[in-house]
């Protein structure tokens, strides 16, 4: 939605920075002498251990990854540090099935599933349990999640609903991202580097404590990206920087006690300087595990985001959420898990562009949601079966009600088979079913006596919410020490998609009337497919790791927007990862993926390469590739009110310390 005009001093000014930084590392590093906890290496991290770790967001419980019924897919920090990636949009085009597309240098469509474009809606995003997706569009401003990588513990990806434990919106998927606790960012870590395309990279951290018992971490973190390409090659003037700071206090009074308070700010400079962002947050945790099967979760957070942009509207949102869960044992079969849950939204929106109109500026939203979920053992370490809903109460569309069935079957020790059947729904946005605001979006329409209107897209307070049937089959192997296979299939059946109506109401007017087009529930769809992974390390110091997924859509509908919907999401993805440790100080990592061609945009394959040098446990150098086997290639088509760029080859340097 942003235009482009270049900052005449923006790149200076960050590499600037950046430089003075990388002075700072370079010269500290000299007299760095405390002992740190290294990083794992490939053979630190066996296949088991990955097969075991710590997944929350499938049950909002810690389960091991091999027993979760569900498409999950885990980035580890080390991950994270191994793939060179520099924002949490880059480091999901690791996870298989997960469609990430850039539109232009500041902006990018992510989706699971199908359904991808720059405003995709049926993805939920959290940040250590607050949700980030704005209801003006149901969607995510990814650009504004300038989260700091190395202080991120795992990112979980769940491939298909999770609607009933987090509600509404998680229908094709859920992204969980877990920062560390600030018990184990303790020291000080600082990073700095840039290149040509990603100009800029710096950010410090300092963990320390306060008494015995509390912790706490500061950090600030920056980066810049310069100009996409248009297709002739010039220069699309779509730059953006983004800069961030905060803290988290974790508080552990007794080993199954812990309080955890956590702040931070983040803004956002487009090109065009009428454009601009921030979000401010500040989220408060109090948890006490009972024993292994009982446990209390209190959390609430505030929110506020704001948004302009010259060529649509600008927005302020602030949400307040509070939410309550309990799990306990019930007998020695059942393990209990409920919750109670309450947002408030209020916002406010302004047209910045003479095609948009605000007709009411202000709105509000209050959602209500329980949910109650019972994991029954029926032959122990054999079959599992979970039953569970989530009813929610929201403003548009009244009550909505999303069961889930799971059955999950470990015929050996490392092999997993699972099933679920469940319903989500995902529910109508500011835009769609509010009266905020209209857009004129096209040229004038005439009727029968020759009268003109403007093409005006309304919202409609009779809209219903989405909803899908998902059905999901997995299987999970670990045949031997040193291979791991995990393959999910889905069918999904999509009722009361939303589209734009092919009937408007004309409202006459003076020189010109308006044509009212407004948003329906007149489509319908399937998609199915799957994806498969492989992961095989045939040393000690080498790991690959070969991912497939298939999605074929299916969707019913006379609106342009249904053809839009079904060629939205590539039908073929492939990636090809490798990490190889050549000794205890060099490493190189790289990626191939070939992504299928969408509506508007060809096929591409492209490739990532991250070589590093480690020479003790304090400093690392990494030289990083991207995007190397074409000068530049696009991955998304233009939308209205949006500049569509190609992607550029690029490098960057970057210089990590830690002491």
């Amino acid at each position: 939605m942003l235009a482009a005009r270049k900052y005449p001093d923006c790149s200076a000014r960050f590499r600037l920075r950046s430089a003075a930084l990388l002075c700072a590392i370079l010269t500290s590093s000299l007299h760095a002498d405390d002992p740190v906890r290294p990083e794992k290496n490939l053979a630190d991290l066996s296949m088991e251990e990955l097969m075991n770790e710590t997944v929350t967001s499938v049950s909002k419980k810690e389960q091991k990854l091999s027993d979760a019924a569900a498409a999950i897919s885990v980035l580890t920090n080390e991950d994270l540090r191994r793939s060179g990636a520099t924002s949490l949009v880059d480091a999901l085009r690791l996870v298989p099935g997960m469609n990430v597309a850039s539109t232009n240098s500041a902006q990018t469509a992510v989706s699971a599933r199908g359904f991808n474009n720059l405003y995709a809606n049926k993805l939920l995003v959290l940040v250590d349990g607050r949700s980030v997706y704005s209801p003006v569009f149901s969607g995510v401003f990814w650009e504004q999640q300038l989260v700091m990588l190395d202080d991120v513990d795992r990112i979980e990806v769940i491939r298909g609903p999770g609607a009933t434990v987090w509600g509404a919106n998680a229908v094709n998927g859920v992204i969980n991202v877990v920062t560390r606790d600030a018990r184990d960012t303790q020291g000080t870590l600082l990073y700095g580097g840039g290149g040509d395309v990603q100009q800029t990279l710096a950010g410090a951290r300092h963990g320390g404590r306060i008494g015995e018992h509390t912790y706490y971490r500061v950090y600030a973190n920056e980066q810049s990206r310069d100009d996409y390409l248009l297709a002739k090659g010039a220069s699309a003037h779509d730059n953006w920087s983004s800069q961030q700071g905060g803290f988290r206090l974790d508080h552990h009074p007794t080993d199954d006690t812990q309080a955890t308070w956590q702040s931070e700010v983040t803004t956002t400079d487009f090109a065009d300087p009428a454009a601009d962002a921030y979000n401010v947050n500040t989220l408060g945790r109090w948890t006490r595990d009972g024993s292994d099967r009982s446990g209390v979760e209190v959390q609430a957070y505030y929110d506020r985001n704001h948004r302009a942009d010259p060529l649509s509207s600008s927005s302020t949102v602030d949400t307040l959420d509070f939410t309550l869960q309990h799990r306990f044992g019930l007998g020695e079969r059942n393990d209990v898990i409920w919750g109670l849950g309450y947002r408030f939204i209020d916002g406010r929106i302004s047209a910045t562009n003479p095609a948009v109109m605000v007709p009411d500026p202000a709105f509000r939203q209050h959602v209500f949601s329980a949910f109650v979920q019972d994991e029954i053992t029926l032959v122990p370490d054999k079959l599992t079966l979970t039953l569970g809903t989530k009813l929610e109460h929201n403003d548009y569309t009244g009550f909505e009600v999303q069961p889930s069935v799971h059955l999950v079957f470990k015929p050996t020790e490392k092999q997993t088979l699972w099933a679920s059947v469940s319903r989500a729904v995902r529910t109508p946005s500011v835009l769609e079913a509010g009266t905020a605001y209209n857009i004129i979006y096209g040229a004038p329409v005439f009727d029968s006596l020759g009268n003109a209107y403007l093409p005006t897209l309304v919202g409609n307070p009779d809209v219903s919410a989405e909803r899908l049937w998902a059905y999901e089959l997995g299987w999970r192997i670990q045949p031997t020490s040193r291979v791991s296979v995990d393959v999910a299939l889905f069918y999904n059946d999509y009722q009361d998609l939303m589209t734009i109506g092919n009937d408007p109401r004309l409202v006459p007017g003076i020189p010109i009337g308006t044509a009212e087009y407004s948003w329906t529930n007149e489509s319908s769809g399937r998609t199915y497919g799957g994806e498969a992974s492989v992961t095989v390390a045939p040393t000690d110091t080498w790991r690959l790791t070969a991912a497939y997924s298939l999605l074929v859509a299916r969707i019913q509908g006379t609106q342009p927007g249904a053809e839009a919907s079904e060629r939205s999401s590539p039908k073929n993805q492939i990636s090809l990862r490798s990490a190889y440790d050549f000794n205890k100080h060099w490493s190189l990592d790289g990626q191939l993926r070939y992504v299928d061609s969408i509506q508007g945009v060809p096929a591409y394959l492209t490739a990532d390469l991250r070589l590093s040098y480690r020479p003790n446990d304090h400093l690392e150098y990494a030289l990083v590739g991207q995007n190397l086997l074409d000068p530049s290639h696009p991955e998304q088509a233009a939308t209205p009110f949006v500049l569509a760029s190609e992607v550029p080859r690029g490098f960057y340097a970057k210089i990590t310390w830690r002491y």
